[in-house]
């Protein structure tokens, strides 16, 4: 059996671009996907501390129409 990946609150928000307040947004009250059907994140509570599962959490993503940043995955070019 594979490791599962969790994010916190504060990493969840870094990966998304979003703000602490927005994923607790998305936890609690959900927003409409880009089908216009409500959907909440999934998250857990462990030790008073809110985790999201990766894969989870990437499928949220996907259903509202967040799409990975591709700049962060270019490399830099040496221009000399």
């Amino acid at each position: 059996m594979g490791y599962k990946i969790y994010y916190d609150i504060l990493g969840a928000a870094a990966y998304a671009g979003v703000t602490r307040h927005t994923i607790y947004h998305w936890i609690r009250k959900g927003v409409k996907d880009v089908d216009g059907k409500k959907v909440w994140l999934p998250a857990r509570i462990v030790e008073g501390e809110t985790q999201i599962n990766e894969i989870d959490f990437e499928l949220y993503l996907e259903a509202l129409g967040f799409e990975e940043d591709e700049s962060t995955d270019e490399s830099t070019e040496d221009n000399n």
